[in-house]
């Protein structure tokens, strides 16, 4: 059995897929045999976060073997007291947080602070015993920019709890989950789950709709999150006049979204490029759910094409995503196909299960 402090700048109480992936993760180690600890983020300000972060590992880290640190600020605070207590450190990357930042805003002291997260992602690189990276273009982009050595990076890409997300064939459930939207039962319901940020690229789902409507009259676009865009959007849709035909729900309970999505007939991922690359927490509970999947092809997404369970469309392609969503809809038996692929898939390859065991080696291999 091993001690892992698990420590991340994360609020646990929200319901997105970042909280998941911690949550699955800590789950599986323990039910492997192992005592993790767990320390989030207690307040709003990340100041008083990292400073109780910080004073918690002193206090908190002569009791464990190893700590795993969730992206590269937890990292950062971590350095003196793994010194100071003797501990091997872990740490897991998500995403390229320069790259990231850098979409948010084009401004002077932005790019000061892209500048500062290159430079601590680079320390936290250079001071980890492991990393573990949830994409192969992460662990390329540390290897080409931050001269990390190429052993020392584990690919361990996102899964999905196969027992929470799981087909629903009760249409009596799925019918009160559509009223209690205002969906009627012959409309046909597009979905996204996610974070509206940037690099998501749900302005593509929207500058969509009026092109589909044209052809089909009776489709609502259910958009289940909420992110820093979500006014945006809201304008767009708005200014586009299809209003009528677009369900903002805000951050939903974690526990009903498998609900949300076995309403859905078709789901889709339209990202914008990214250098990190891709392993959307979302597409595998698409997957789970039997759902077909359109998506932008962008790197990390191409197997979705390649098993056969959806479509892939040059991403920011208005055109292109709307003849591939309706030629979906108007064969809905290759959608059920589909469905059905990423179902297998997704219990065969995505279970967090098998994601834990794989994690559990890298940490045993510092034991």
């Amino acid at each position: 059995m091993m001690k892992i402090l698990y420590i991340t700048l994360e609020d646990l109480s929200l319901h997105k897929g970042s909280v998941t992936h911690i949550k699955e993760i800590v789950a599986g180690l323990q039910k492997r045999g192992h005592q993790v600890g767990l320390i989030g983020r207690p307040w709003k300000s990340i100041v008083l976060s990292s400073l109780f972060l910080l004073i918690s590992l002193f206090g908190k880290l002569p009791q464990y073997d190893v700590i795993y640190a969730r992206d590269y600020h937890t990292v950062i605070l971590a350095l003196l007291p793994r010194l100071f207590f003797r501990k091997k450190l872990v740490y897991e990357i998500n995403g390229i947080a320069n790259e990231e930042q850098k979409l948010k805003k084009d401004s002077f002291l932005n790019r000061i602070l892209v500048f500062l997260i290159q430079k601590a992602e680079r320390m936290a690189t250079k001071y980890s015993e492991r990393i573990v990276s949830v994409t192969p273009q992460i662990g390329v982009y540390l290897i080409q920019n931050y001269h990390c050595f190429p052993d020392k990076v584990k690919v361990i890409p996102n899964g999905v709890n196969t027992k929470k997300f799981h087909p629903i064939h009760d249409e009596v459930l799925l019918g009160e989950w559509r009223g209690r939207l205002g969906i009627a039962k012959e409309e046909i319901i597009i979905a996204f789950v996610g974070n509206l940020a940037p690099w998501q690229g749900v302005e593509t789902l929207i500058e969509v709709a009026p092109f589909l409507l044209k052809e089909v009259k009776n489709i609502k676009f259910l958009i289940i999150g909420d992110g820093i865009l979500k006014k945006a959007f809201k304008e767009k849709v708005n200014n586009l006049g299809v209003t009528d035909h677009f369900i903002f729900t805000g951050m939903v309970n974690y526990k009903e979204i498998t609900n949300y999505i076995n309403i859905a007939d078709i789901c889709v991922l339209p990202k914008r490029r990214l250098k990190s690359g891709y392993s959307p927490i979302k597409l595998y509970e698409y997957m789970a759910c039997g759902k077909p999947v359109v998506a932008s092809k962008v790197e990390g997404l191409e197997f979705i094409e390649e098993e056969g369970i959806g479509r892939l469309v040059e991403s920011g392609d208005v055109m292109r995503f709307q003849e591939e969503i309706l030629d979906l809809i108007k064969n809905p038996e290759k959608g059920m196909m589909m469905g059905n692929k990423g179902l297998l898939i997704a219990r065969e390859k995505f279970d967090w299960e098998l994601k834990s065991a794989l994690i559990e080696k890298v940490l045993e291999e510092l034991a």
